[in-house]
């Protein structure tokens, strides 16, 4: 069992234990951070995000496949044993804050490449997501599957470098 996972079932047993005296309900959750060094992801196609160097990274080969997500614009690469990564351009809605208040209970708060982000993830990394916010309502998420060692330390050595491939807000 990774830290992780303990760390999130001790997370949801005190949370059980003192509910009426208050784990947070999203209403409660505070804002979300202010976000410095915003990105600007708007317009962007999320297939340009990933170089094929990177994509070779993951383990991945070939072009990724364009679609539309309820979201936004979606990009998907697949690899052998079943791995596979999309990214997602969130950029018509409320950003960060509106995934955290709507997020399951096991998603965490964390910090990537310095910018305020959600984790999900499955007991053992075989499923990892990060919806990051790379400025006030605007919001990558990266979704892994079956990566090596595990989705989310595969995801977390690649995102710097991805979300660095976006351009500066106001650039």
């Amino acid at each position: 069992m990774t830290w992780r996972w303990r760390a999130l079932r001790l997370a949801a047993l005190v949370c059980a234990i003192v509910l009426t005296g208050g784990c947070a309900s999203s209403a409660d959750e505070p804002p979300v951070p202010t976000i410095s060094g915003s990105k600007d992801a708007r317009g962007h196609d999320p297939c340009m995000l990933l170089t094929a160097e990177q994509a070779g990274g993951f383990g991945l080969a070939g072009p990724g496949q364009a679609s539309r997500a309820q979201e936004g614009p979606r990009c998907a690469w697949r690899g052998p044993g079943g791995a596979t990564l999309t990214l997602t351009l969130y950029t018509d809605g409320g950003g960060l804050g509106t995934l955290a208040a709507n997020s399951e209970p096991t998603t965490t708060r964390v910090r990537i490449a310095g910018y305020p982000a959600l984790e999900t993830f499955t007991g053992h990394g075989e499923f990892c997501q990060y919806d990051v916010g790379v400025a006030a309502n605007q919001v990558v998420t990266a979704a892994a599957q079956a990566m090596a060692p595990d989705s989310c330390t595969a995801l977390q050595a690649q995102l710097p470098t991805i979300l660095g491939n976006l351009p500066a807000a106001g650039g």
